[in-house]
């Protein structure tokens, strides 16, 4: 097994809006298992089960994005501590090239409506493509946000699979 972690899957804000909004209520039924109530072992257990689920919910805000090689495919892992927690398969057969678009992109933060409406975040993203021969068909596979992820990526792809880094140019005669 080969692989390459790149960068968090989730952005700051993301991070501490997932953990307020769904690890909140887990925390307060922890809060009122332990504290309010006299527990027998039914309420240990259920508060071993909320526990686990919230060091769950803690491990899926903080995972970090990847590639990983198996039996020579190509997987997108989702890694926590460095260790693979799910995966999914890229089908590459079709598509033996790759390219690297840039784009422009902004994120608006959820609670500062109120007293500035259009504060956003501008950031520029590295979207990395699968192609066919002619370019004409692209597939994104990850999307970067850390410039210096991108050559790290390519020397991972290109050193592992039969693909070739090429500038995208569609031929669609």
């Amino acid at each position: 097994m080969c692989k390459i972690i790149l960068e968090d899957r989730f952005t700051s804000h993301q991070k501490i809006t997932f953990l307020i909004f769904i690890g909140a209520p887990f925390l307060i039924g922890i809060f009122s298992l332990s504290v309010l109530s006299n527990l027998n072992y039914k309420g240990f257990l259920m508060l071993f089960v909320l526990g686990m689920i919230y060091l769950f919910l803690i491990s899926i805000a903080f995972l970090k994005r990847g590639f990983i090689k198996l039996n020579s495919k190509l997987y997108l892992g989702s890694f926590f501590l460095g260790k693979l927690l799910f995966k999914k398969e890229i089908d590459i057969s079709n598509t033996p090239k790759i390219a690297i678009l840039k784009f422009k992109k902004s994120q608006k933060f959820a609670w500062f409506s109120v007293a500035k409406p259009d504060l956003a975040d501008a950031f520029d993203t590295f979207e990395i493509n699968i192609l066919n021969d002619k370019h004409t068909k692209r597939h994104p596979i990850i999307f970067l946000k850390n410039k210096g992820n991108v050559a790290p990526t390519i020397d991972f792809l290109t050193s592992n699979f039969d693909l070739k880094n090429e500038v995208y140019s569609p031929d669609f005669d």
